[in-house]
């Protein structure tokens, strides 16, 4: 697939042992499917399970900003040429806002609040058992291409990668260089130059970690022009801008919003041309079409939908909340499929290993998406997600360090937030409200509180079954994690 195809396409759509498993061996396990496993994940497949592994994640990457998804304002051409030839899931949940914490909960299938890491800069428990982990005891060589400090191995997110390359040391504006994170052109050069120096190996598990559209938003040029004019004079000045809800936005503030939504989409289409230049080279190297791709993102970013900020991290609205998932199976099999039904990011480490025929660890909160099934048939998932911001004096419950701040549970056309911090608590009709503006709490009918009643009390019950690993803030370079994280929007209060 070259990029000149997916612009036409676009115009005319087409481990370690596992540790707590009394098995020492997954390849062992590999027969031990159940036949409901096999037939819910793998009607697709063939006898054959895919030779490679690829995970494309796209960090702080609204799903809204696609032209799969619907968007026609956002060129993004080779990421549509991709969802052409795969499975959509059209709703797709993050289970937290916030980097280091949804990747683990991707690589582990847990929810935070189960793995134990609350937020960036803590540390992953060794005792989960994580993806790389699973696939390199099968017999994959594991490689993983970090384009954030956030996912540094420092942290142990690297558990169970031959190679991790976590290079940090791109120029990210006009006025100096940033060493805490790498443009997608770098991320995508380094994957290409591991390929280039080892060859194809017999079978691969590839994870390639693009940051490019967490702030600030600079693209490069020429992207950064394509849709804000006024691009050429420098990029918006960001900030988390969260303006006090009693006041109107004045015409500054409302421009200085409208630039920084353009320089984002900037970062999509950029990132999207250079995810579609790493497709094409597995694509001319044979790996895409014997492998199992998934693209995804960790979380979205608000545009001030909710108290007018550009952020992540303390809601968990769907601007920041629904992510982005796409499978595609060897040679595009079940292309132009769309699930609509409400699935999570702890469900795309089970549907992986389905679909390889591995069996999932023990004590993991996901489940294998069934991709071979009608959507209409499709049962009902109850998910839940929680965000990870503020910090420090809203982290003082002994049971797990997020149970205070906004938690939200999403089942079938309804979602229910708590934020026990504020004393607050909102339900909304996404398939009526999608842009959540009317809190259905305000004027509750019958109807509407027995919803919530079941909601409030399936919520609480999660959110009191915390059972976190153990972690802790990581001690060496202190200092220079918390700098580092702060260059990039966080603020450590460890």
């Amino acid at each position: 697939m070259t990029r000149a195809n997916a612009l036409r396409r676009r115009e005319s759509p087409i481990p370690r042992t596992l540790r707590r498993s009394a098995s020492s061996s997954v390849a062992t396990d590999c027969a031990i499917l159940t036949l409901s496993s096999i037939l819910s994940a793998c009607t697709l497949m063939s006898d054959e399970p895919p030779r490679h592994v690829i995970v494309i994640s796209m960090d702080t990457t609204r799903a809204d900003q696609f032209g799969f998804m619907g968007n026609r304002n956002v060129l993004t051409p080779h990421l549509d040429a991709i969802a052409a030839e795969s499975i959509v899931l059209t709703d797709c949940m993050t289970v937290a806002p916030t980097t280091l914490v949804s990747h683990t909960s991707l690589f582990t299938g847990k929810y935070a609040h189960h793995h134990g890491t609350p937020r960036n800069g803590y540390m992953v428990n060794r005792d989960n058992v994580m993806l790389a982990e699973i696939l390199k005891e099968a017999g994959f060589t594991t490689a993983g291409f970090a384009g954030s400090f956030a996912l540094d191995s420092r942290f142990d997110f690297a558990q169970g990668f031959d190679t991790y390359d976590e290079t940090f040391d791109v120029l990210v504006g006009d006025d100096g260089a940033d060493e805490n994170q790498r443009r997608a052109e770098k991320v995508t050069d380094a994957v290409l130059a591991y390929l280039d120096a080892n060859g194809v190996p017999d079978r691969l598990f590839l994870f390639a970690h693009y940051f490019d559209p967490h702030s600030p938003y600079v693209a490069p040029a020429p992207f950064r022009v394509m849709y804000d004019p006024e691009g050429e004079q420098g990029p918006a000045p960001f900030s988390e801008m969260v303006i006090d809800e009693r006041l109107e936005a004045g015409p500054e503030q409302q421009q200085l919003g409208r630039r920084l939504i353009s320089q984002y989409a900037a970062e999509i289409s950029y990132m999207d041309f250079h995810i579609g230049r790493l497709v094409d080279e597995l694509q001319r190297r044979g790996i895409l079409d014997e492998a199992v791709l998934l693209v995804t993102s960790d979380h979205g970013e608000s545009f001030m939908e909710h108290l007018r900020t550009f952020s992540h991290g303390y809601l968990v609205y769907q601007a920041s909340m629904h992510s982005v998932g796409v499978i595609r199976l060897p040679g595009g099999k079940g292309g132009g499929r769309k699930i609509t039904g409400t699935v999570s990011n702890i469900d795309l480490l089970p549907t992986l290993l389905a679909i390889l025929g591995i069996s999932p660890p023990p004590g993991i909160d996901g489940e294998a998406i069934p991709l071979g099934v009608d959507d209409d048939a499709l049962p009902q998932r109850t998910r839940f997600g929680q965000a990870t911001r503020p910090r420090k004096r809203h982290e003082a419950d002994p049971r797990w360090m997020n149970m205070l701040k906004a938690r939200v549970i999403r089942s079938g056309r309804y979602k229910f937030i708590q934020t026990p911090y504020l004393g607050t608590e909102e339900m909304y009709d996404l398939e009526s409200d999608p842009n959540e503006q009317r809190n259905l709490l305000d004027e509750a009918s019958a109807e509407t509180s027995e919803i919530a009643a079941r909601l409030r009390a399936e919520l609480t019950a999660w959110a009191e079954s915390a059972d976190p690993l153990p972690t802790r803030f990581e001690p060496s370079q202190r200092d220079e994690t918390r700098e580092r994280l702060k260059s990039l929007g966080y603020i450590i209060d460890p």
